[in-house]
């Protein structure tokens, strides 16, 4: 154990620099018992802006289909499904869509019945971008397609949707419905839609409704689409959304992001390097499906611009949008910013209010691309190609941009930005605010690959600790370079920390991802100064909000996240806690070497209206509680402690579809007697103490 008795959280008052006074310090104690102090009267020069409590969203996985998006069918458009191998082995593995697709059906549609060779696919002329469904009926059968959904029937029983169709020879009416899983004699809701004859699309609404206690929750449903009679029709752009629908998107999702109070909302991520903003803006029966090449999917576009910054709006959050400096060009880039922000006397104004939305769009920051330094990314650049190309987009955007709205430059990690961060700052500097940096770490990625779990344990949890160190070289980095000197600041646009579910290690997903949270949330608000901005990965999916088998529900590091984002004050006040420590050798790979990590991580801000003091403590110890006596200084408490706290019986807890509260805060009450407080904190736990002014 490290015996030296003062280790400093690098909390500075000196905007991250290592000199000067600490407001949060550590000092070693061989004792079981922590001591902490807060000093009320001592408050950093700065104020903790509502930007640390960022979040970040991106089309990946199920975060836009399946996430945010209300719309409940897969390839909607009934185009080709170009996706990847992995991803359609990953998808697809049933045996029913070797049949399916060599029936001429796209993924992942199914035949109703098996009539045999009933279907072609057919392109040009389609409703909705490329490809089309032409069916051909039998008299007397049902030839028709279904695809499985799940549906949120705890909150919705009435269903609507739009299908595009055309009756070649002759009218005929359409079935729509639910039917119970691969059993299409087992209708649970019905009904028709008339097509008249002709050779042009026609839309045609339908609304499904579920008799009550039909579908259990989380069961899945087929939804069918199905022609009784001998006529041949073609179909295009199958929609279908619950009735609850907020503008197409889930009114869980809403309530949920809302209730996080993420001041900044980040559109980003490998996606958008090869993102182009005009497929998703328009009426959606007329955007294009685009294969999403970074991850290996199709995308319907749903969800573009406009859908973007209508969420943004309904959850409170400004739009942080990262631009294509990958495949896109200045010229996109200009116009996409134009679309948001110009007048509608501009070309791109225009178009914005002819779609709609006549008043220019409140963005909350731009991003000149994303992680380009990586082979991964497409697009990607050498640090002169990124300086060089940096240049030419800011100079193409910078006159539409308000003095309000921010511009980030494209940093590297803190773990390899010299290189990278030094060419943009020596011949951008003076067109430079924010340089952006992700961590983004694997806690079973180990050095010492015979660590036993407690050293795996305590190597993951330690760092934030290794974060908030490193801050130091990227700040003297940019001090050494006049042009930047004290103006330049960090923005972590991405932070989460993940492991396999078979290493049982701290992860998003689990009780140990909150406590790595709470301490990275630490770590952030200590360091607002310097680091203003940070986007947890991600608002939904990864460590955000989760939506499985129709039921949304939220991941303990979300839970952390909104413990922050939800009581921290907007100052920081100087606290003392003697605890134990601990050092890491040989740890997680990208920060294997860590000194004086305490086990009982504190951070004391204050709400400069309310006064109000809140205390947030991670206890680090996975084994046991650490009691500690607490005492306030220059401030006079109210006789009861507002506590919450976030525990569960192992660091390997987690939510899901099935128990979506396993792991969320509890709340309590505790009677306080004059300025001094024993508390037991919980092993392996985050717990946020409220003292309110008398």
């Amino acid at each position: 154990m490290n015996t030296k008795t003062c280790f400093f959280l690098s909390l500075m008052l000196a905007a991250g620099n290592v000199r000067g006074q600490s407001v949060s310090r550590y000092e070693v104690t061989t004792r079981p018992e922590a001591s902490i102090e807060i000093h009320a009267a001592e408050t950093a020069p700065f104020r903790i802006p509502r930007t640390v409590y960022g979040t970040f969203l991106e089309d990946i996985g199920n975060s836009i289909f399946g996430g945010v998006s209300a719309q409940l069918l897969d390839n909607p458009s009934l185009e080709s499904y170009d996706a990847s191998l992995p991803y359609l082995r990953d998808h697809f593995p049933a045996p029913d869509f070797i049949r399916s697709s060599r029936d001429g059906l796209p993924l992942p549609w199914l035949p109703l019945r098996n009539l045999g060779m009933r279907f072609e696919p057919r392109w040009g002329n389609a409703a909705n971008s490329e490809r089309y469904l032409f069916l051909m009926g039998i008299p007397g059968e049902e030839v028709g397609i279904r695809q499985a959904v799940y549906l949120p029937v705890e909150r919705e029983r009435e269903y609507v949707g739009l299908l595009f169709a055309i009756a070649h020879e002759s009218a005929t009416d359409l079935s729509l419905s639910f039917r119970e899983p691969g059993n299409p004699d087992a209708v649970l809701a019905s009904t028709t839609v008339h097509i008249p004859e002709g050779e042009t699309w026609v839309k045609l609404p339908f609304r499904l409704t579920l008799p009550e206690g039909h579908v259990k929750p989380l069961t899945q449903v087929d939804f069918a689409v199905a022609l009784k009679t001998g006529q041949r029709i073609s179909l295009d752009e199958i929609r279908l959304y619950p009735a609850d629908a907020v503008d197409g998107l889930d009114p869980e999702i809403i309530a949920a992001a809302r209730s996080l109070h993420s001041w900044l909302l980040r559109y980003g991520g490998n996606y958008t390097s090869g993102y182009h903003w005009r497929d998703g803006v328009g009426p959606l029966d007329l955007r294009p499906t685009r294969l999403n090449q970074s991850w290996g999917y199709p995308v319907f576009n749903e969800f573009g611009t406009d859908e973007l910054m209508n969420f943004a709006r309904l959850i409170g959050a400004q739009a942080q949008i990262c631009l294509n400096l990958g495949s896109g060009t200045p010229q996109e880039a200009r116009q996409w910013v134009e679309y948001l922000q110009g007048a509608p006397t501009t070309t791109e104004g225009g178009r914005r209010a002819a779609n709609g939305h006549p008043a220019p769009y409140e963005v909350g920051a731009y991003e000149l691309g994303n992680e380009l330094w990586g082979r991964f990314q497409i697009g990607w650049l050498t640090p002169q190609g990124y300086a060089d190309r940096y240049k030419t987009f800011f100079h193409a955007i910078r006159d539409l941009v308000p003095p309000s709205t921010a511009l980030f430059a494209n940093g590297a990690d803190l773990d390899h930005f010299q290189d990278w961060n030094g060419k943009l700052l020596e011949q951008e500097g003076p067109d430079l605010s924010y340089l952006t940096t992700h961590f983004v770490v694997g806690v079973d990625d180990f050095v010492n690959k015979s660590a036993d779990l407690d050293a795996r344990i305590a190597a993951g949890f330690a760092l934030p600790i290794a974060v908030g160190n490193d801050l130091a070289a990227a700040k003297a980095q940019i001090d050494a370079n006049s042009a930047t000197r004290d103006r330049v600041k960090l923005a972590f646009t991405e932070w989460l920390f993940l492991s396999s579910p078979k290493a049982n290690l701290p992860s998003y997903a689990n009780l140990g991802g909150a406590i790595l949270t709470a301490g990275w949330m630490n770590m952030i608000l200590s360091h607002a100064d310097f680091v203003p901005i940070s986007d947890m990965t991600g608002l939904i999916e990864f460590g955000g909000i989760h939506k499985q088998r129709g039921r949304v529900y939220l991941t303990p590091q979300c839970w952390a996240f909104s413990l922050y984002s939800n009581y921290a004050g907007d100052t920081l006040v100087a606290s003392q806690t003697r605890v134990r420590t601990y050092n890491v050798h040989a740890g997680v790979r990208r920060a294997p070497e860590i000194a004086n990590v305490p086990y009982l991580d504190v951070l004391v801000t204050r709400h400069s209206e309310s006064g109000e003091l809140v205390l947030f403590a991670v206890n680090r110890d996975w084994k046991n509680p650490i009691p500690a006596s607490i005492r306030i200084r220059d401030f006079n408490p109210a006789a009861n402690v507002q506590v919450r706290t976030l525990d569960a019986e192992a660091i390997t807890a987690q939510n899901d579809e099935e128990h979506p509260d396993r792991v969320r805060p509890a709340s309590s009450t505790l009677p306080l007697a004059g300025t001094e407080l024993h508390y037991e904190f919980p092993a392996h736990s985050v717990t946020v103490l409220n003292f309110t002014p008398r």
